[in-house]
């Protein structure tokens, strides 16, 4: 399980899995890094630039008195920091302990890292104040936060895997698609060979490109197929998380934006209420020294616990005397400078203060004015450009009866970091909180995606492993059976999808109970055959016919007749089956099969040598019984035929019919006026070649037929062929020769011969011929030929 958190692509691109004494050196790197280097920094004091802050790293962070000892969440994930050295203990006993499993190296590694993330992420909700701050932070602290997310990100993959793989339907799902692929594969690689082929040859138009371009269509869409069905857990997945993430974001922006509104109006509020303050009590005092002081030391004391702490609270006036009223103040008034640095609550020395924040110009002073007139902006901060500070001013007055004479201005310094602290540490928290959510989202929705298109994919996957199994049978690479056509029905949930698998399941078992009754001869041509009648083929043809069984019928119950005649019949089909022929169909105890192929011939004459010594073995068994006797006759024919689809408008069946199915037929027939076998055509003996012994059995003119054919019985294979096979049939084609010739005394000679050392049957007719010939010789213009009467 473990092996997959780390993998490399070769040159290939397919992945490669590193050992796993590699995996566990990287995962002793990677603790060690986060053992080793700072998880997160102290905050900054805004105050004082130039002090820093500390560094806080896993083993010495409870004693740095940043952590508030108690039940709090921060507290448990530094203690949980002691997971890490732990954890690597146990890896590098895992090297020499058997019993410390894959299972457990992964537990602890997932936990530690766990709460080393959580402690990272409690470390910038309580310390990050300021931009300032993550750009000061160590870039080690940010090599191990995204070393320990990484690994974190991959064992959560390794655990959805491994939970996957517990299930037995994706796991064939899974296997099903590799198959899928490969054969798509292999589709590619044979079509791209082909268009290369006949692009060297030139031959790249006509027919054999086109099924080249075909095939290429045709793997094309498979690919597609594939890549669709591929594609539909993305797509919930990707639909849910954008929703989430639309939800989300839509909830912080709004949430922030109010948030900043209300922080900027409260601190809006605590600048322009301490400056009014600040004038008010320099009014209220008319200007005594003692009175302000102690005023400013209050503001002093209490701008500590404020939450927004100003840098300082000035007092500036002029040295001139001017009698220059509030009310009466516009553009075109001339102000004097306000020089006279009065007051300040200022903790650092006064000459530590720049010089130009200690006087007012008199375009300064009409620019405050102008602010303060104006009650859109009186309560408003002016923030100077070039500096990382804003002032709230109000101007200074003595309350005479001409009205309020300016004697100058108070002017409260904020640093612009104290001002957006708040909101910036809230965005902060904000944003934490809602990267952990849809961290967090995506794990569940990856499980989410799984529980809702799971059901979806098995039932493809089923639907598509029926199909497979009756493609193949259809396509002649398996073998037609209908125990192969199961459907499995593996979906679990209650719902729709449930139904749906089930009323497949009901469908593919009706056409599985179908497929014994149905052609498949018929059914694997009925869709390449669509557009065309018939067509002409070269097959080879072999009809049995039960012999004994009408009188057996007369013997035993009609339920038993059935079962003798399905197992014969089941006996043969399977040999014809398994010698690559087909059954086109079955009349009462015959069956009519075929054979394709170059080796058609000798294919079909091995069926028939198995027939026949399998129904031998079923003679004896019912000797033994007591039971009828059967036998079995046989004939094969090869040559053209015309295929196509033959019936009515609402019942069809593909069949062959010509000459070559007839004569075949009539041979079969022919066994019962000869009591042979197996008769085969000319046609057929000479594909034989040294395959079987034959021996030429007469030459015959079946009925509906006036040219007449050469007949051969197959004896034996060349292999089994024995002295008595040889023998008889020497013997037997010698009398033959001598038959037609006319010289009856010879023939009878060799044919009484076989008869008394193997009672040959055939051997038995040409002697009842011989007698009739002798008594009634045949016309002159006889050539050996028999014309048969029956069929």
């Amino acid at each position: 399980m473990m092996n997959i958190v780390f993998e490399k692509i070769n040159k290939n691109g397919r992945k490669i899995l590193l050992s796993p004494l590699t995996v566990s050196v990287l995962y002793l790197v990677v603790l060690a890094e986060l053992m080793l280097f700072p998880f997160s920094m102290t905050g900054m004091d805004l105050f004082n630039p130039e002090q820093t802050s500390r560094l806080l790293f896993p083993f010495t962070v409870l004693l740095s008195g940043a952590v508030t000892r108690g039940f709090n969440f921060f507290y448990i994930c530094c203690l949980s920091f002691f997971l890490l050295p732990m954890t690597f203990i146990v890896i590098v006993l895992s090297f020499f302990r058997k019993e410390i499993t894959k299972l457990a190296v992964y537990l602890c590694l997932l936990v530690s890292l766990t709460f080393y993330l959580a402690a990272s992420f409690c470390g910038i909700i309580l310390f990050a104040n300021t931009a300032r701050w993550f750009s000061s932070l160590s870039p080690l602290t940010y090599i191990a936060f995204f070393s320990a997310f990484i690994l974190h990100a991959r064992l959560i993959t390794v655990g959805v895997l491994s939970i996957k793989a517990q299930n037995e339907s994706y796991v064939e799902y899974k296997e099903l698609l590799r198959e899928e692929e490969k054969k798509e594969a292999v589709m590619r690689k044979k079509a791209a060979e082909k268009l290369k082929k006949r692009k060297k040859t030139g031959a790249d138009t006509g027919v054999g490109f086109t099924a080249v371009k075909n095939t290429l269509s045709e793997w094309a869409h498979r690919v597609r197929t594939v890549k669709i069905k591929t594609r539909i857990k993305t797509k919930i997945t990707v639909v849910i998380l954008l929703t989430i993430l639309i939800i989300l974001s839509t909830f912080i922006y709004t949430d922030l934006n109010n948030y900043k509104a209300l922080v900027s109006q409260t601190a809006d509020n605590t600048g322009k209420n301490l400056a009014e303050q600040v004038a008010a009590i320099y009014d209220f005092s008319d200007g005594l020294h003692t009175k302000i002081s102690a005023f400013l030391e209050g503001v002093k004391k209490t701008n500590a616990s404020s939450p927004f702490p100003c840098q300082r609270a000035d007092i500036i006036t002029a040295s001139a005397k001017t009698n220059i009223f509030l009310d009466e103040i516009d553009y075109s008034t001339e102000l004097p400078e306000f020089d006279v640095f009065s007051y300040t609550t200022a903790a650092v020395e006064i000459h530590k203060i720049p010089a130009e924040e200690k006087r007012i110009l008199p375009s300064e002073a009409i620019q405050y004015i102008v602010h303060f007139q104006d009650i859109n902006t009186r309560g408003k901060p002016i923030c100077k450009s070039g500096k990382n500070t804003c002032v709230y001013v109000y101007p200074v007055t003595f309350s005479r009866k001409e009205g309020q004479k300016l004697v100058g201005f108070s002017v409260v310094t904020y640093l612009k970091e104290i001002l957006n602290r708040p909101y910036f540490q809230a965005k902060v928290f904000i944003l934490s909180i809602s990267v952990i959510f849809f961290y967090v989202s995506i794990i569940i929705t990856l499980f989410l995606a799984d529980f809702i298109v799971n059901p979806v994919l098995f039932l493809c996957g089923n639907i598509r492993r029926t199909a497979n199994s009756l493609g193949d049978m259809l396509a002649g690479n398996a073998k037609i059976e209908s125990g192969k056509l199961v459907f499995e029905e593996t979906v679990h949930t209650n719902d729709e999808i449930k139904n749906l698998s089930v009323e497949i399941k009901n469908i593919v078992s009706l056409v599985r109970g179908m497929l014994p009754y149905v052609s498949f001869h018929t059914v694997q041509n009925a869709e390449k055959n669509a557009g065309r009648l018939s067509a002409t083929r070269e097959l080879c043809f072999l009809f049995t016919d039960i012999r004994g069984f009408t009188s057996l019928c007369e013997k035993v119950p009609p339920k038993e007749v059935i079962r003798l005649l399905n197992h014969y019949l089941d006996i043969e089909t399977k040999i014809i089956f398994d010698n690559g022929g087909d059954v086109d169909k079955y009349v009462g105890d015959e069956i009519m099969a075929f054979f394709p192929g170059p080796k058609k011939e000798i294919n079909a004459c091995k069926a028939a040598m198995e027939i026949r010594k399998a129904m031998y073995r079923e003679k004896q068994l019912a000797l033994e019984k007591g039971a009828a006797a059967i036998a079995v006759g046989i004939g094969i024919n090869s040559g053209a035929v015309v295929f196509g689809s033959v019936g009515s408008e609402t019942r069809k069946d593909f069949t062959s019919i010509g000459d070559t199915v007839n004569l075949a037929a009539r041979l079969e027939s022919a066994n019962k006026e000869y009591g042979s076998k197996s008769i085969i055509s000319r046609a057929v003996y000479e594909k034989l070649g040294k395959d079987f012994v034959c021996r030429e059995l007469d030459y015959i003119t079946v009925k509906g037929k006036t040219k007449p054919v050469r007949i051969y019985e197959v004896l034996q294979s060349k292999q089994a062929a024995t002295d008595k096979i040889i023998d008889l049939k020497r013997t037997f084609e010698t009398g033959l020769s001598y038959y037609r010739k006319r010289q009856w005394h010879n023939a009878k000679k060799y044919f009484s011969e076989n008869v008394e050392k193997y009672n040959d049957a055939p051997s038995k007719v040409f002697l009842k011929r011989i007698e009739r010939y002798q008594a009634s010789p045949p016309n002159k213009e006889w050539k050996g030929v028999f014309v048969m009467s029956g069929k």
